[in-house]
């Protein structure tokens, strides 16, 4: 869930080519190489074309504050290794999680589909943004993928008061003849952008969204940036979360709670990030026209329409964060 767009704000129209050269342009001005640009951009861009701006350009200020801070080495050389045939793993080298699976991801689509699955392990990575980027290009290569990243510790687990782990993203997506179905969500009641937004307006959140420094339950924005989110479904959310964790950090993430903060200080927060993926023919070559059949059926009968993105050819940004983002190009 997240909060309600203010209806009345101003905007500013941009074709797709003109977003992308404005983010490089900015990521470039704040110290990052042409090809984390690149890749960045694309990752922030394709967030915006599926209408996600909280993981895109605005969270894109987050990474241009890492770039200048240190906290994201601008000029990373992702090392790619293959310990086994069907694990691969990319040391971030402190740069961005979309440069290092940038730099494994064709020697991996390529593994998956001549062994029928494979694991892809990133490490010391800023944190990953908008996991449906990585499953979606996955999904285009015929790959069902299932995605899940840690994050600095933000959230709490099993009712503890504090923050035991991150809000840990997961994203699942298939392949379809309309483009891949996909999913990407926290394993936090909402992400934390939401709350941080909330917190920016002065707007009070949700009952269920976070705790308070104390560990009493909160509707203020501001006690929830200072205290912890609490996962959705309560234990059964707690499961999963901390199982995302274990999977990210297996390839040597840090640990949430080892991870510094994102968004301030000059350390890299060094999480992970892990991949699975299948070929859709692995078991049945008929696998992918099947679930087409069924995804079809389903929304025939009951009206939802599971995983369909939508694709924007012109996004419309808030005044603000265009003006924003046309400031740091320049800087």
């Amino acid at each position: 869930m997240g909060m309600p767009e203010t209806p009345d704000a101003a905007t500013v129209s941009l074709t797709i080519p003109e977003l992308r050269d404005l983010c490089i342009a900015a990521i470039t001005a704040a110290g990052g190489s042409p090809a984390l640009a690149q890749s960045l951009a694309d990752a922030t861009v394709a967030a915006e074309r599926r209408g996600k701006t909280a993981v895109g350009t605005a969270h894109l200020g987050d990474y241009l504050d890492g770039l200048e801070a240190g906290r994201i080495n601008g000029r990373a050389q992702p090392k790619v290794t293959n310990q086994l045939p069907a694990a691969h793993h990319v040391d971030a080298d402190r740069g961005t999680a979309q440069l290092a699976f940038d730099a494994a991801f064709d020697d991996y689509a390529s593994s998956v589909a001549t062994l029928g699955i494979s694991v892809l392990n990133i490490a010391n990575a800023f944190t990953a943004g908008e996991l449906g980027h990585f499953t979606t290009r996955l999904a285009e290569r015929g790959l069902v993928a299932f995605a899940g990243a840690n994050s600095p510790a933000l959230m709490s687990l099993f009712g503890a008061p504090g923050s035991a782990t991150g809000t840990n993203p997961f994203s699942f997506a298939v392949p379809h003849s309309d483009g891949p179905r996909m999913f990407d969500q926290a394993t936090s009641a909402t992400a934390w952008v939401n709350v941080r937004d909330a917190a920016d307006r002065g707007e009070t959140i949700p009952d269920g969204w976070a705790l308070a420094p104390d560990g009493a339950a909160t509707n203020d924005a501001e006690a929830a940036l200072a205290g912890s989110l609490l996962p959705f479904g309560g234990v059964k959310g707690s499961n999963v979360a901390l199982m995302i964790e274990l999977l990210a950090v297996h390839g040597g993430g840090r640990f949430s709670v080892d991870a510094p903060a994102f968004d301030s200080g000059q350390e890299s927060p060094a999480t992970g990030l892990f991949v699975i993926a299948i070929a859709a023919d692995a078991f049945d070559p008929d696998y992918s026209q099947r679930v087409a059949e069924h995804l079809d059926r389903l929304h025939a009968r009951f009206g939802f329409d599971f995983g369909r993105k939508r694709s924007l050819e012109v996004v419309k940004l808030p005044e603000e964060l265009h003006s924003a983002l046309i400031t740091r190009s320049r800087s």
